[in-house]
């Protein structure tokens, strides 16, 4: 192999690492089965208060891609600099939240290609909600949200069910082929997150939907290995903690499923 067009190798001999952005690629270890793997791009504000970007490789996992594939390029939030797409909010920005303008503190993103020969062998879909389809002006134009998008949702049941109003619930609970529809991107899409200190109530292009957060029980599903590795995608924190309170509860897709039924 020409060397000018190596893979980069790890120091440590684990992984391979593809410079073709957003690229799925597998992680190589002898004692091992094989793993998917895919690049993070990252900005977190530092303890000086500036804005750093990093990139890493990690588990191309639900639990490490959720915090990375909730809004679609193009997804409009307000700020104290005004309207702004989502690929134009940094660390240190304010945005207006349920409680108030809110300080970025994490953006994080990654790109899904419709398919990959190394990755999952089903294509990616997205969601595309449908402009005023949750009211007036909810969403404000078309909102395409990704795997990780989790929307508030209110309903009489809520009371009953979680003691509160309304839940955070995953945006693919809502496709119905009407207001929401599954969507194949064409081409590469490049999905984003933003986190905030402690969960927080967001509008993205008018509709309520759900920063990123872990949730109170993630630390619980990984192993020490696994929590290091996930906590490396967010430098501005040292332990999961430090992701702050989580105020507003959450239902799974069989619970909306049950309630839009009743």
């Amino acid at each position: 192999m020409n060397q000018q067009n190596a893979p980069a190798i790890d120091a440590d001999q684990t992984q391979l690492r593809h410079r073709s952005e957003g690229q799925v690629l597998p992680l190589q270890r002898a004692d091992r089965p094989r793993a998917i793997s895919r690049r993070y791009e990252i900005s977190y504000l530092t303890e000086e208060g500036y804005a750093a970007d990093v990139s890493r490789v990690a588990p191309a996992t639900p639990q490490f891609e959720e915090a990375f594939s909730a809004f679609a390029h193009g997804t409009l939030f307000q700020t104290d600099r005004g309207m702004l797409a989502i690929e134009d909010i940094y660390p240190g920005l304010k945005v207006e939240t349920e409680a108030g303008l809110q300080t970025v503190l994490w953006v994080g993103s990654m790109s899904v290609l419709p398919w990959s020969e190394d990755g999952p062998k089903d294509p990616c879909k997205l969601m595309r909600i449908t402009a005023g389809s949750w009211g007036f002006d909810r969403p404000s134009q078309d909102l395409l949200l990704g795997s990780g998008a989790r929307l508030l949702y209110r309903h009489a049941g809520c009371q009953e069910l979680l003691g509160t109003d309304a839940g955070f619930a995953p945006a693919r609970a809502f496709i119905d082929d009407e207001s929401m529809l599954s969507v194949r991107p064409a081409s590469s899409v490049r999905l984003f997150h933003l986190g905030f200190y402690g969960q927080q109530i967001l509008r993205a292009n008018g509709l309520e939907v759900e920063s990123y957060h872990p949730g109170q029980q993630a630390e619980m599903l990984m192993n020490t290995e696994t929590k290091a590795r996930f906590l490396s995608l967010f430098p501005h924190i040292r332990s999961m903690e430090d992701f702050g309170p989580q105020p507003e509860p959450r239902l799974t897709r069989f619970e909306v499923e049950n309630l839009r039924l009743s």
